[in-house]
This record gives C-alpha cells, structure tokens and sequence, in this order.
C-alpha cells in the first residue's frame, strides 16, 4: 500500500488549502450578497408598514380611547349625582367630586384636541365639550339648590321645635288653670243655700246670686281654657300638615286656617287677662302670652317662620325638578355629542386599521418574492458546493463506514484514490489510514485486558449476592432457578436443603409450604405492563402462614428470565400502620384530625354526589378562660371528655374530628336536612353544655356550631368547611352557645370583610385618616374644658367611611393598635396648639389593653409630643374589663401615676357599671346618649342621671352628659347638677384648624 506520508509536504498541503479556501470563500460571498438584498428589501417594507401603524396608534386609537374614557368618568358623575337628583342627599361628596371631575375632564379634553385635530375631528370634540360644560352648570346650580333647600329645612325643623316647646308651655298653663278653675266650682257648688219661707228676703238671697254669677263666670273661663288647649294641639300639628302639603294653592289654604286659628289663640288668651290679674298672677299672664307671641313668630311672622320656610322648601323643589328637567335634556344633547365623537373617532380607526392593513400586504407580496429569488440562488450555490465538497466527503464517509469491517481481518479501509488527492480531504484521508492501525493494535490489547475484568466482576457480583440483607434468585427464560443466595433460605426456614439450581418457581413454593412459610394471603400486587403486554416489573406484598409479612420484587430480563428479591417486612409494616395512624388522628382526643375528615368527607360526596349531608362545625365557648386560669393540662383533659361526650351521641352515621384547638367537626349522612342537623347540633349543645368534674374542678363550658349542608352549600370538603366556619362565626357574633346554618349572604358580607381590611391596611400606609375635635364644656359659665379626638376616614373610593363601619373591623384584625397609636401621636401633638387649660380626650378600644403595651404607646406619644399627661384623658369603656382584669386594672393604675385621666365612657349600657366604679376611681363618667335623648319624654332617664351624678359627687368624680343637643337638654341638666356636657348644641366635630378660631374670642361655645 506504501507509505502515505510522502505525499504530505508543506508546499503540496499550502496549494490544496489555498485552493478549498477559495471555493469557499466564493460560494459564501454569494449568499452573502443575496441575504444583503432580501434584508434591505425587507427593512423598506417594515418601515411603509411601521408609519401606518404610528398613526392607528399615536392618533386614531388614543382619540378613540380617550373619548371611551370621558364616558366612564361621566356615567360615574351620573352615579355620584343619583342621591342628589333624588333627595339632596351627599352634598359635600358630590361637590368635591362635581369639581374633580370637572378639572379633570378639562384636562382630558385638552389632551385630546392635538389628537383631535390631526384625526380631523376637532368640530366633534368641541361639540362634545359644549355639551359637557352646559351639564356641569346645570349640576352645580343643582348642587345650589340642594343647599339651599337644606337652609331651608333646617330653618323648617328650627320653627316647628320653637313651636312645639312654645305650644307646650301654653297648653300646660291652660290645663293648670282648668284644674284650679274646676276646683273652685266645685267648691262653690258645695255651699248650700239656707231655708228660707217663700217671699222672704234677705242677706242669703243675695250671696246667692252673686255665687251663680261667679259659677257663671268660672265656666266661661274653663270653656275659654279648654279652646286654649285644643287650639295649641291643632297649631302643635301644623309642621305635619304643612309637610304633606305638596301643591301651593293647598299649602296657603292650610297656612290661612292656621293663622285664623292663630288669631283665636290670640283673642282668648288676651281675653283671660283679666282672671290673671284677678288672682294676682299678672306675670304669668305676661309670660305666657309671650310665649303666644313667640308662637306667631316661628308660624308665620318671623323670617325663619314655619310657614316662610315651609314656602321656600316648595319654591325650591319646584326649581329643583325644573334642573333636573334641564339636566336630562342636556344629558340627552350629551349622548348625542359623544355618540358623534365616537363614531369620527372609530371611523378613523377602521381608516387608518385599513391602510395599515393593505401596506401589510404590499410589503408581504414584495418580501415573499425577494425571498423566493434569494431561494433561487442558495439551491445554485448549493449545487456548486455538492460538486466541489459534498461528493468527495461522502466518499471518505463510505471508507470510513467500511472501518468496521477491516478491523476484522486487518484491511486498510481507505480508498486509494482518496489517499493520492492533494486537497484537505486527502490529507483527512491518510489521516483516516493512520487511525486505523493504531485501532487494529488497540483492539488486541482490549481484548486481553477485558478477559481479566470479566472474570475480577464475577466474584464481585458473587460476594454482593451473598451479603444482600434480601433474598433472591435468578430465574432463566424456562423458569428455573440458574441463581439464589443463603439469604432466601433462611427467609423461608429453607436451612440446608442444599444448592436451588434447576429447581421452578412451583417447586420452589412447595418446599417452602413444606417448612411453614406458605403464602396464606396476597394484601396487595403493583404490576406494570409495557406496551405489548407483558409486565416489566411488579411488587406483590403478602402475608405468610406463620404471621410474617414479605414483599416480593420481579425484575424481567432482557433475555426472558427474572430477578425475584424478597424481604421480610413485618416490623416496617406494623411501624407503618401506626404511623399512618397517628397521621391521621388526632393524639389527645383519638379522634380523626383534619386530613382525615377532608378525605372521609370527600369519599362520602363521590360515593353520592345528590345524596344530603350536613358538616358541623364546633369551637367551644369560655374554653381560654379554663387554659388561662386552670392551666393547659386540665384543659387537655376536657377536651378528651368532650369527644367521649360528643362519640356517645353519634351515631352510625356522623363522623366526628377534632379540627385543632378547641375545634370539633361532625359530618352526618342519611339523614334527612336540615332536619337532621338541628336534632344533632341541640344534642351536642346540650351535651356540652351539662357541667365537667375534672381533678376535683367544676367546669361549665358551651359550644357555638355552624352548619353547611351538601350538595346545598358545597361540592367537596374544604368549601364546605369554609362555609361552615362562615356560619360558626356568624353563630357566635349573635351570641355564644347557638348554632347557625350558612346563608350565600355571610360569603358576601365576609367579602366585604376582608375588603375593608385591605382598605383599612392601605389607609393606614397612606394616612387617609384625619382627627376632628368635638368640645367638652362646662355648664357653670359654657368654658370650653377640653376637645375629644373623633377620628375620620376619607376613602378615595368609598367617601367617608363611619367609625362604626371600620373599628370593628380594626379591633378583629388587630389594626386597631397602629390606629390608636396614631390618634395618639396626632391628638397629643396638635393639643399643643390650644391654651395650657384645654385637654384631649382620646378613645381606647378594649384590643389595645390585651397587648400590655399601652402604658408605653401613651409615654411615647406624650415624650414625643411634649404634652403634660395632665392634660391627656384616656376614654374607656367597659369591655376593657371583659378579660384580663388583673392586666386592665396594672395598666389603668401606671396611667394615674403618670397623671393622665381616665374617664368611663358610655356608663349605663352596660352590666356591671357600679361594680366598676367601685373597682378603680375615674375621674369622669361619661353618661351615655341615650339616658339624655329621652329626658323630655321619659322621667326613669331622669331620674337615672339625677342618681348618677349624685353618686359620682360623692365619689370625687365628674359626669360628663354626652348627646345634648337642645338648650332645654342643656337647662335640666344644670338643674340636676351635671358638671359638663359634649354635644351639637356646644359644637359639633371639627378639624384641628377650626377649633383655634374659637380661642379668639373669649372662650365660649354657642348653639
């Protein structure tokens, strides 16, 4: 063959690597070329199509959205305006809104009227933009009208209370002269007239008829104070039957009747002037008629009169239908505008979609034949690189195919032809022809070395077969036995049968029944199939005859035969099986746990999807008051004795868990619902609540149960649960101890839940709130003694939100602590600013005592603040002494040795509200609004804020009167004794800022 590397000089291998460079070098240069072209072809394209695309989007569509997004802001202004359309409702809401959307509108359309104009549609938008301004003046004058219209009714409400306390005195001066009147005639009826003889006269004849003259006289002016009477209940009335006068000419036909009846008031009570003076009460008659005259001003004659405001209410809502009139035509004229800039604005849209669309197309009709000529040439350069490259190196590739075969008999594969070319791929050639011998050597010695690693790998696998802790055997493709270590023996009580070789599987089961080690049950058997039907693998797990568990591995293999290891598993199942267990119970109690009910409750749904079951839900009441006084042991031990109560009463049917804590679950099936479930639910109820023996203590617990019924409220477990502790919760906000079914409503109201959560996290991160300040007075002189911090939340969505709607809210979730920590800070911080005599009343919720750290909040407020703690007072309530009360009262007695005061707020409305009093010394006690609400028509309130404030005088503390709102309010309770008052009729809230303006004059609040 000679020898192949004389043909391999530096001259000869230069040329042949110049020449395949240059082939290369060709062909790559072409398509080099043609790529260029498609590329820039394409690029031109792309750019027709981009400046189509920059108008749809830098113009048409921004126009279109734009205008989509005026008419949202518009339907929501609709939304905002319905309550004030309907019964001036919102005012200062829909004001602020009214001018936010109207800044905000203005500046939308100035966005829009560049993109108006270079979509020719500015003719619509300032069309639109009229029509939108007309709307606006008309709410505005709407929204002045509705202030005006409730000056008016307050003006209303002012007359007729006037009235009613005016007609009152008067008629109670009536009736106290009826009564002295009736008594002085029935007196003079008493008086019998002497006998005398017919025709006789004297002295008696003549007192006589003076006395008839009197009695005459007497009954004239009863009957004049009667008509007094009747006349002050009809005037009484005259604000209800002026309120449903809806028509003017009704209206002054009732205001004249009133004023006749007005008039006769007036004439029999100037006529009774003389029986005052008779009896020496010319003052009381002077008082009286005043407050006659007081009534004829607030009917009719004064400015704010019940008749002249009653006459501005109907003028007023007569100009409030005629705006809302107007308002719908301009919201007509409104949707017209906007229907027209939409559709310009569509229209433009589809305009400029179309063009876009047909540059598209253009562009992809040039790129495709660009592509289809750079096609063309790429199958020529193809071809030329087949001829120069391709043929050759497939021939090598067929050599080289070919070297398999010629390591068997030692043949150079290599073409000869190959080995003579002068190019690159001869080179590779002879390159190939050198690989090949040093193969051939290389394979003589593989074979030697591999001889001896066979046989090293024998006795290795030997030895891992014998010290397997598993026994096993090898069986060829007849079943037979060709493998088995020492270790199967002594699994199946085997001993020295000697050697398993040649024996079958049947034969081998016989010697092991033969020992007692049969296999008396199968418990399970995994076996996997390949496509073709027969198994690969399979694991069988069974029990043999002496109690022993095996499990058996089959391995096919690839020659038809198996590998067959088995172990005895015994004590790792019965670890196994305890284990699962405990997974799956509970360890106190030994009932199920969660995981386990979830399972058994959604296997009892898949067994009968339409079948009715009920899941019951159970959290046990006052059960942290027995963990927290009696420690957790004896509340272990009760909660065992409740599930043996709660196992006694179940039946086949109902299975019980214990979820967690003081947490049960009771499914029941086969019963028929709700019937069932409120048997059940009294049963457990009752059961629990009968009394616990427990190391010697005598435990009274109860339960609250929320029921969800299946198919009904759930199509699985965990919904089902869900809606079940909706139910339970709702159980025990309306009292602990009763049990409630789930109603679609409590997912809502739990939504909203969680909603205002999320909202109350936000406003507190955004500071949302703001604190106004309701004064304290003091009834003596009026001197403002200190403000009380109300907090406010203005949400940017919801508008103000009430206190009652989100400090419950607070108090559960925990929040309550970062917002009384706030109130805090700012209420102390801006006390500041008022004169050194002026306190702050700051509310503490019950939440914020169970964390122990209040004491530290308020140091911390008044160090940063630099307020005297004097000048701080702490409103509690009595839930503060609900739980925990060794804590409350630490906390309550470090405050009074700061100095800060402490006040009780809403006294009365509780149960315990002496035992309180006597428990810690307030400074204050606030006496709740509703005893002062009904002091005019209920004497028990009365008498109850007489008691109270006498108590108090004689324990040291001040009362404060909460909720007074009229100056006869504020006259009884100067009467009784109350030391201050809080209400509308001092002030009403205010911002921080309006409470200095009353320090500029001297310091007195006004109604």
């Amino acid at each position: 063959m000679g020898n192949p590397s004389r043909r391999t000089s530096g001259k000869t291998f230069k040329e042949s690597n110049l020449r395949f460079r240059y082939k290369v070098m060709l062909g790559v240069g072409v398509s080099l070329a043609i790529a260029l072209f498609s590329g820039a072809n394409a690029i031109l394209n792309v750019r027709q199509v981009e400046t189509s695309v920059n108008f749809s989007s830098d113009a048409a569509s921004p126009l279109l959205i734009g205008v989509i997004s005026l008419s949202e802001s518009y339907q929501k202004l609709q939304s905002v305006f319905d309550p004030v359309m309907r019964n001036c409702a919102s005012l200062e809401g829909a004001s602020r809104f009214l001018a936010n959307s109207e800044a905000n509108q203005t500046t939308k359309l100035e966005s829009l009227k560049k993109l108006a104009g270079e979509a020719n549609a500015l003719k619509e938008l300032k069309r639109y933009e009229f029509s939108g301004q007309k709307i606006f003046r008309t709410r505005q004058a709407l929204l002045d009208i509705c202030h005006d219209y409730t000056t008016s009714k307050s003006h209303f409400s002012s007359a007729e209370n006037s009235i009613r306390i005016a007609t009152n005195v008067v008629g109670l001066k009536a009736s106290t002269n009826v009564i002295a009147l009736e008594a002085r005639l029935a007196e003079l009826r008493r008086i019998k007239k002497p006998h005398m003889p017919r025709g006789t006269f004297s002295v008696y004849e003549i007192s006589e008829r003076r006395m008839e003259a009197e009695i005459s006289e007497i009954s004239r002016q009863i009957r004049d104070f009667y008509k007094v009477r009747i006349l002050v209940a009809e005037i009484g009335s005259a604000s209800v039957l002026v309120t449903n006068s809806s028509k003017s000419f009704e209206f002054q036909r009732k205001r004249k009747s009133f004023l006749i009846k007005m008039q006769s008031l007036e004439g029999v009570f100037e006529a009774s002037k003389q029986y005052f003076e008779s009896i020496g009460r010319a003052g009381d008659y002077a008082g009286t008629y005043a407050m006659v005259k007081q009534t004829r001003l607030m009917l009719d004659d004064g400015p704010r009169s019940l008749f002249k405001s009653a006459q501005a209410l109907i003028e007023i809502d007569r100009a409030k239908q005629g705006l809302v009139l107007r308002l719908q035509r301009e919201q007509g004229q409104y949707s017209v505008a906007l229907l027209n800039i939409m559709d310009v604005a569509q229209r433009i849209n589809r305009n400029a979609q179309a063009r876009t669309e047909e540059d598209a197309n253009r562009a992809s009709w040039e790129i495709a034949a660009t592509m289809a000529v750079a096609a063309l040439f790429t199958l020529l350069v193809g071809w030329y690189f087949k001829n120069a490259v391709t043929r050759p190196l497939e021939l090598l590739t067929n050599n080289v195919g070919r070297l398999g075969r010629a390591l068997r008999d030692d043949d150079d594969p290599v073409d000869i032809s190959l080995l003579e070319r002068g190019d690159e791929i001869g080179d590779l050639a002879i390159q190939f022809s050198r690989t090949f011998q040093l193969l051939t050597q290389a394979r003589r010695e593989l074979q030697e070395s591999s001889r001896a690693e066979i046989s090293l790998q024998r006795d290795r696998l030997n030895g891992a077969i014998e010290n397997m802790p598993q026994g096993l055997y090898m069986l060829d493709s007849d079943g037979r036995i060709i493998v088995a270590n020492r270790r199967l023996a002594h699994i199946y009580n085997l001993g020295d049968t000697g050697d398993l070789g040649g024996v079958t599987v049947k034969e081998f089961i016989e010697l092991c029944r033969a020992k007692g080690a049969g296999v008396k049950r199968v418990i399970s058997d995994d076996t996997e199939h390949d496509i073709r039907g027969r198994y690969q693998t399979s694991q069988r797990l069974v029990e043999l005859d002496d109690g022993r568990i095996m499990t058996m591995k089959v391995m096919q293999l690839p020659d038809g035969g198996h590998v067959v290891t088995h172990e005895d598993i015994t004590e790792k199942q019965v670890a196994s099986e305890k284990i699962e267990h405990m997974a799956m119970h509970d360890g106190l109690t030994g009932l199920a746990n969660r995981a386990l009910f979830r399972k058994h409750v959604d296997q009892q749904i898949e067994k009968g999807a339409d079948r009715e079951a009920a899941l019951l839900f159970l959290d046990l009441d006052r059960f942290k008051i027995v963990n927290d006084t009696l420690g957790h042991p004896i509340g272990d031990a009760l909660l065992v004795e409740v599930a043996n109560r709660i196992r006694a009463i179940l039946g086949a049917d109902c299975f019980a868990a214990r979820l967690g804590g003081d947490e049960f679950a009771l499914y029941q099936t086969n019963t028929t619902q709700p019937i069932g479930a409120k048997k059940l639910a009294v049963d457990v109820t009752r059961c629990i609540s009968e009394p616990f023996d427990i190391d010697g203590h005598h435990i009274i617990i109860g339960t609250s149960i929320g029921i969800a019924l299946a198919p009904r409220d759930g199509a699985d477990a965990d919904e089902l649960l869900k809606n079940a502790d909706m139910a339970l919760y709702r159980a025990k906000q309306e009292g602990k101890g009763s049990y409630r079914f789930f109603e679609p409503d409590m997912d809502r109201k739990m939504r909203d839940w969680h909603e205002m959560e999320r909202d109350l996290r936000e406003a507190i991160v955004g500071q949302q709130f703001e604190l106004y300040y309701q004064p304290l007075v003091s009834l003596d002189d009026r001197r403002i003694l200190a403000f009380e911090a109300l907090i406010r939340w203005h949400h940017p969505r919801r508008g103000f939100v009430s206190p009652a709607d989100f400090i419950p809210v607070a108090e559960e979730t925990g929040l309550i602590n970062e917002i009384g920590r706030w109130v805090l800070d700012t209420a102390t911080k801006q006390a500041l600013q008022w004169p050194d005599d002026i306190a702050v009343a700051v509310n503490v919720s019950p939440v914020q005592f169970r964390t122990g750290q209040l004491q530290l909040k308020i140091v911390s407020a008044l160090s940063h603040s630099g307020l005297e703690p004097e000048r701080l007072m702490i409103e509690i309530t009595e839930g503060v002494f609900l739980n925990d009360t060794d804590q409350t009262m630490a906390i309550l007695g470090d405050l009074k040795l700061l100095g800060v005061k402490i006040a009780m707020d809403d006294f009365g409305t509780g149960y315990s509200s002496l035992s309180y009093i006597r428990k810690f010394r307030f400074d204050k006690i606030k006496i709740d609004q509703s005893f002062v609400r009904d002091l005019n028509d209920n004497p028990e309130s009365m008498a109850i804020i007489r008691a109270v404030t006498n108590l108090c005088k004689d324990l040291g503390m001040v009362t404060v009167a909460e909720g007074v709102e009229t100056a006869e309010h504020a006259a009884i309770l100067t009467g009784i004794g109350c030391e201050t008052a809080q209400g509308y009729h001092f002030g009403r809230p205010m911002r921080a800022a309006d409470t200095l303006a009353l320090f500029d004059v001297p310091v007195k609040i006004s109604a």
